[in-house]
């Protein structure tokens, strides 16, 4: 595992070292409260105060069995410390599922003594993602860059469906009120699985949360959610029969969902990441899903769900057959007819898919099989399918239907937000993440190798934005345009902040610190962002602060603005501007002075090159480039690519061009994979100093920085996560 994953964790287990079981030597629960973990509205009557059991890593006696009976228990708060890891394995067969009593939370803490869990102490308060309201925040042992605890099912038991987690509820509710959140949930297998079982089976209950999660491995489904089965066929379609009525009191939310891989074995598949059947209704949003055979699936005979600001990424939708190799994201069975299972009849009550987006292009995004009761709705999603609907054949809607259908507006085809990333630092810890922006939605990537996490809900691309430093914080900030007006978030997650109307489209400016009199040589001691530069049609070089619009005229250039890029090559914390000039590279210092030759023989198109600094000892920028090469590898029969990829440094931009890192990817071409060359320079690593990265056909990143081996860690790592 990459050292800096070691790291984080283990910084976050010392951080916990108070550990302990609040099960004492008799198994009794203590009485002491916990604050709230919910993020939505309670539905249910629950305890103000509730027990709370605290299972550490280092904990006597089997916590497995602590955790069985705490969870158990009505009103308990179960948290996992930072390193707990529990294997099912050897679990007596009998004693699974876990079962949850009512208004139980099993949760995870990134330290047991953390102040920001007391009911009276450091308490903080932030507004609700699912309501909007103020709800108490604690600190999850989860985060984009901190896996958090986990909990395994480990290995197959036998071919019988089995349940990890059962939420299950009879007439009278008994497991109501669940919150599952900040923590991994492993199945048996990552790979292709051929068995059912089950990470967590809500049955019957309302107000049910899952959030914050890694839900990965399951045959059957990460997340199953059912009710009583109503019938469809009726016109009372609101009529009595379930206890889950609405699709709010089931929430699954902000989840890493992926690699639910069970593909067709003995006449039967499943694999899904979410699936709601057998008259349940649900709301499942803000997930990033990735290698499940569906994302979401439902039976004929659900009740609906709604699919708001999902991310499906490139892998998936493996179903095995010689005429059936992929199959669909987002899913409807119906409940079939005379001609077929599944591919006619009722297919649910009601449907809705907002603001998805989709990179996954194997089969379709979004199939319903069958004739909604009420309607599915289908709007603002972005898909890389180049037709809308039934057209012919790669479209991104297959429906079995032309009833209780409706497609909305905002739809948008032909996009495909797979490698359009940005470099930036979203989490404050000075490394670089990466930015997505899928037209629908904005996601960052903790250090570039973890999984993706949501953002905003916002539509701009990356071609439509600036990253940049734009407040006093660590975190990068996207700014917009709004009218006359440039708007950024802080964070990427708030509501836009005006910077002031500049009179210029943000299209043709560009953000650096071109204040020569607030010099400053410290490495890495300037990130503000504090000026923008635009060049006049006549050639003019204009700077302003972003204080307050006073555009003033520096230097003057006959260059275009795409022949000029932008750097601190003096190591002063100002921005100088580059260029080719008299064919070798040259410099405008902090965009003021006349063009000063920077390197005696180089003078590559500026256009192509990457700017960011490698090291860690000075302040100045080097230049890089990535050189690829593609040849046809193999024979006739089985054919395959063999791609080389070369990054070269010139240090400073002064120096000539080293070999800084060569890859070499032979693989076989299919929807599996993607051509490298998606590449990147940033302040990537766990030592100061910068890093490349490049994206291999599996759509895993491979990094490189010679920072590392001065902190004694590897230069090369790799991606947790495909992207």
């Amino acid at each position: 595992m990459r050292s800096r994953l070691v790291l984080a964790v283990v910084t976050a287990v010392a951080a916990g070292a108070a550990m302990y079981a609040i099960f004492g030597a008799k198994g009794q629960p203590s009485s002491r409260p916990v604050a709230a973990t919910e993020a939505g509205p309670r539905t249910v009557s629950c305890p103000d105060t509730r027990q709370v059991v605290d299972i550490g890593a280092n904990s006597i006696g089997d916590q497995r069995l602590v955790l069985k009976q705490a969870l158990a228990t009505d009103g308990m708060t179960v948290r996992l410390g930072p390193g707990v890891d529990l294997d099912f394995s050897d679990f007596p067969i009998d004693s699974l599922p876990l079962h949850f009593g009512r208004c139980v939370t099993l949760t995870s803490v990134r330290a047991f003594d953390d102040p920001l869990l007391s009911p009276d102490v450091g308490r903080k308060a932030a507004p609700s993602r699912v309501t909007g309201g103020i709800v108490p925040t604690v600190t999850e042992g989860r985060s984009p860059s901190v896996p958090g605890p986990v909990l395994r099912f480990g290995k197959v038991r036998g071919p019988d469906t089995l349940t990890l987690l059962d939420i299950a509820c009879d007439a009278q509710g008994s497991a109501d009120g669940a919150r599952v959140s900040g923590f991994r949930l492993f199945g048996p297998s990552f790979g292709y699985q051929s068995t059912s079982e089950v990470g967590i089976r809500i049955s019957r209950c309302i107000d049910v949360e899952v959030s914050n999660m890694e839900i990965a491995g399951w045959g059957g489904s990460g997340v199953s959610v059912e009710d009583n089965l109503r019938d469809d066929t009726s016109s009372d379609i609101d009529g009595p029969g379930g206890r889950i009525t609405q699709f709010d009191q089931i929430r699954i939310h902000d989840n890493w969902i992926h690699n639910n891989q069970h593909p067709q074995h003995d006449g039967h598949a499943q694999g899904y990441g979410v699936n709601v059947h057998h008259g349940a209704w649900a709301r499942i949003f803000r997930n990033a899903f990735d290698l499940n055979r569906h994302s979401i699936a439902a039976a004929g005979d659900t009740g609906g769900y709604i699919a708001e600001h999902n991310l499906v990424l490139k892998g998936g939708g493996y179903h095995g057959t010689f005429s059936h190799t992929y199959t669909h994201a987002f899913d409807v069975h119906g409940t079939g007819c005379w001609w077929s299972d599944s591919l006619c009849g009722d297919a649910g009550i009601e449907f809705s898919y907002v603001g998805n987006a989709f990179q996954y292009r194997k089969d379709n995004a979004i199939k319903i099989r069958g004739k909604p009761a009420r309607k599915a709705f289908i709007a603002e999603n972005v898909f890389p399918h180049p037709g809308l609907e039934n057209d012919w054949g790669d479209d991104a809607v297959n429906l079995n239907t032309s009833e209780n259908v409706e497609f909305g507006s905002g739809n948008v085809i032909g996009f495909d937000s797979f490698g359009k990333l940005g470099v930036c630092d979203f989490d404050g810890d000075r490394v670089d993440d990466l930015f997505l922006a899928t037209g629908q939605s904005w996601w960052f990537s903790s250090f570039g190798e973890f999984q993706w996490s949501f953002l905003s809900a916002r539509k701009e691309r990356l071609s439509q934005v600036v990253l940049g430093y734009f407040d006093n914080d660590l975190r990068c900030d996207v700014l917009t345009q709004q009218g006359d007006s440039w708007v950024y978030s802080s964070g990427g997650t708030s509501e836009g902040k005006s910077l002031g109307k500049f009179n210029a489209p943000l299209s043709a400016v560009v953000f650096g610190r071109f204040d020569p009199t607030a010099r400053d040589h410290r490495p890495g001691a300037t990130r503000r962002t504090t000026h923008a530069f635009l060049r006049a049609r006549t050639g003019q070089w204009l700077v302003t602060p972003l204080t307050a619009r006073d555009w003033q005229p520096v230097q003057s250039s006959s260059f275009p603005m795409n022949a000029l890029r932008f750097g601190d090559f003096t190591g002063d914390g100002v921005t100088d501007v580059l260029a080719v000039e008299s064919g070798r590279w040259a410099i405008s210092e902090s965009a003021r002075s006349g063009w000063r030759r920077l390197n005696p023989t180089l003078g590559d198109a500026v256009a192509n090159l990457f700017i960011a600094n490698m090291d860690a000892d000075d302040n100045i920028d080097d230049l890089l480039r990535l050189d690829i090469k593609t040849t046809i590898v193999g024979g006739f029969s089985s054919p395959a690519r063999l791609t080389r990829a070369k990054w070269y440094r010139s240090k400073n931009g002064r120096e000539p061009w080293r070999l800084w890192k060569e890859y070499a990817f032979t693989f076989s071409v299919s929807p599996e994979t993607v051509s490298p060359g998606y590449a990147f320079v940033g302040r990537f690593g766990a030592a100061p100093g910068g890093g490349t990265l490049v994206i291999g056909p599996t759509r895993f990143g491979y990094f490189h920085s010679k920072a590392e081996i001065a902190a004694g860690a590897s230069p090369d790592w790799m991606s947790v996560f495909a992207y």
